[in-house]
């Protein structure tokens, strides 16, 4: 009976594995011409089903079975026409690293609850080089990150101090303000226990230095920021800039507005008619169902927080490009409302373009009323919640990159770019606050408009160019300080390559004195596209967000094997006693 039983509940198992859809992958060797022929296996997907997936565009060519349909961003989908199992075969680009291969696989079936699909991948070997960074360099107990420069000062720059330990081990701490306090108990912290006789002097280089968090693309909960603002303590960074709204979710409640959050806070499927009516469509993690968003009170969590450990909450709402989230929100607004005062984009653009990252509704239409009323909104509740958390608001951060061509069409663009930075610096005037931006926002301007930018503004992100003349600049060099990019070009590193690789020797090796313009600062980014978790993001903060650190603190170079000593020696362990995942060497 037993033997019976069991074998029932096995072959049920079984008969319920086999009906269960699944995908594989599997990626084909490069051809001559350049291209790779890759293989996509569907199995046990029901008729006038519709799988969902996320992958970054590129061209297919489909050689056998059905269409793959982009929808908008890294949004794909296959129209199921018959049961079973499918094959597709389809040339594409190689596969430049496996964190490229297409994700999140999702069945739809209409009336039924969305099902996720396991997917099995089959990758080609590669071979794969590590570099080795270790010197025989011996750390000292004086050796942390950033390291001390120990030199007497001519003058007391903002944030300097000075430790003299007696050999009794008490520590005598002098510093001429707050930050400098706070930098001599960081730095105490650091030093091994018990302290020895020395005498340290310290100070930055530089009044800002900055780490973007982009949790738009890749959401973090208030426990996980709080965990950054941890490490940027230690690491005296002053300046959290807080990427929180852009094309993929809105990440801010803003409370006279409800579905910037309600709608675009959640990610479902679009409906069969390919319409997003209740959320936004899954972003390019392909988290669907989830809330991406921060209440006012948790927001005003992190501000306090930050503010404890001297770090400054920049937020940022990337405008007029990168809008997709705002705009879909508040076509929601409208259609409860029936109010069209908050309108973003105007129904009668014909605009035909394609942004960096596969979008084609996503510009603001900046000759809109609605536009302005709308940021106006936004930006009196971000003040009132910075007031109530008793934390000053330096900035607001407005974006400003990457408006593709092609938007406004049958408009004169630079009229409109003109337009849109005149209105933004109408409120931030009449508010009494400053704006931030990508560099992008200082090009292109009438002479007037540029120097009415130059009063308002409190720094540019230079992250393309070698410096811009005549505006503040917060250095942000995507090929030093862009962490999402690769360690190497190895294939089971994530992130990208598109402006090289950037590992902690990339950042260290930063030169800011090689740059031109008024250098206030330096700024480490860390973009969401390719990271899918907590473990996914300490990874590529870890280490190499820390060369971005030294050099803001010392815009010197010094040894690099030093450096990285110091790094396995002070910094890893620290990462492993809180099972922070970390590239290892």
């Amino acid at each position: 009976m037993r033997k019976t039983l069991l074998f029932i509940i096995i072959s049920m198992l079984m008969t319920a594995c086999e009906k269960t859809p699944t995908a594989e992958w599997t990626e084909g060797v490069k051809q001559d011409d350049g291209s790779a022929l890759n293989t996509l296996v569907l199995k046990n997907v029901p008729q006038g089903s519709r799988v969902w997936f996320q992958e970054l565009y590129d061209g297919k060519t489909i050689v056998e079975g059905l269409e793959m349909n982009h929808y908008q961003g890294t949004s794909w989908y296959i129209d199921i026409p018959t049961s079973g199992t499918l094959t597709l075969k389809y040339y594409g680009r190689p596969l430049p690293r496996h964190s490229w291969a297409p994700e999140c696989f999702i069945l739809q079936q209409k009336g039924k609850k969305d099902i996720p699909m396991a997917v099995k991948y089959n990758f080609l070997e590669f071979s794969k080089n590590e570099k080795d960074y270790s010197s025989d360099y011996e750390v000292q107990p004086d050796d942390i990150i950033p390291q001390i420069k120990n030199k007497n000062a001519e003058t007391h720059p903002n944030g300097w101090y000075r430790i003299t330990i007696s050999d009794d081990g008490n520590p005598i701490v002098e510093a001429d303000d707050e930050d400098g306090a706070f930098y001599a108990k960081t730095t105490l912290a650091k030093l091994p226990k018990p302290l020895q006789p020395m005498t340290l002097e310290d100070w930055p280089d530089y009044q800002y230095r900055g780490f973007m968090l982009d949790v738009a693309r890749d959401f973090r909960t208030v426990d996980e920021v709080l965990q950054v603002l941890d490490l940027m303590a230690s690491w005296k960074l002053n300046t959290l800039h807080f990427h929180i709204g852009d094309d993929e979710s809105w990440c801010l409640e803003i409370k006279d507005l409800p579905e910037l959050t309600e709608f675009s806070g959640h990610h479902a499927l679009p409906d069969w008619n390919l319409q997003e009516t209740t959320a936004l469509m899954p972003a390019v993690n392909g988290h669907v169902g989830n809330t991406t968003f921060y209440t006012g009170e948790e927001y005003k969590t992190i501000l306090r927080y930050a503010w404890e450990r001297h770090i400054a909450v920049i937020p940022e709402f990337d405008t007029p490009g990168h809008s997709r989230a705002s705009i879909k929100a508040m076509q929601a607004y409208e259609r409860r409302t029936s109010d069209e005062s908050y309108r973003l984009q105007d129904p009668a653009d014909t605009s035909h373009y394609w942004s960096a990252q596969d979008f084609t509704d996503n510009v603001l239409s900046v000759y809109l009323p609605g536009v302005y009323k709308f940021y106006g909104k936004v930006f009196d509740e971000v003040i009132r919640l910075h007031e109530e958390a008793g934390v000053p608001l330096r900035a607001i951060h407005i974006g400003g990159d990457e408006v593709p061509d092609g938007a406004w069409s049958g408009r004169d663009r630079h009229a409109m770019k003109n337009y849109y930075t005149e209105r933004m610096l109408d409120l931030a005037e009449e508010r009494g606050i400053k704006l931030a931006g990508w560099e992008d926002i200082a090009h292109d301007l009438e002479p007037e408009t540029e120097s009415r930018l130059k009063r308002s503004l409190y720094f540019l992100n230079v992250w393309n160019t070698d410096g811009i003349e005549g505006f503040p600049v917060v250095l942000s060099p995507a090929s030093y300080t862009y962490l999402d990019l690769a360690y190497s070009d190895a294939k089971d590193e994530p992130g990208l390559a598109w402006a090289g690789y950037v590992d902690e020797h990339q950042t260290f090796s930063l030169q800011p004195d090689n740059y031109k313009g008024d250098i206030i600062g330096v700024q480490a980014q860390l973009w969401a596209a390719q990271l899918r978790s907590f473990d996914g993001f300490t990874y590529q903060l870890l280490p190499k967000a820390l060369g971005t650190a030294e050099r803001a603190w010392n815009k010197e170079t010094s040894d690099f094997g030093k450096f990285y000593n110091i790094i396995k020696e002070k910094e890893r362990p620290v990462w492993e006693k809180k099972n922070y995942v970390f590239k290892k060497r």
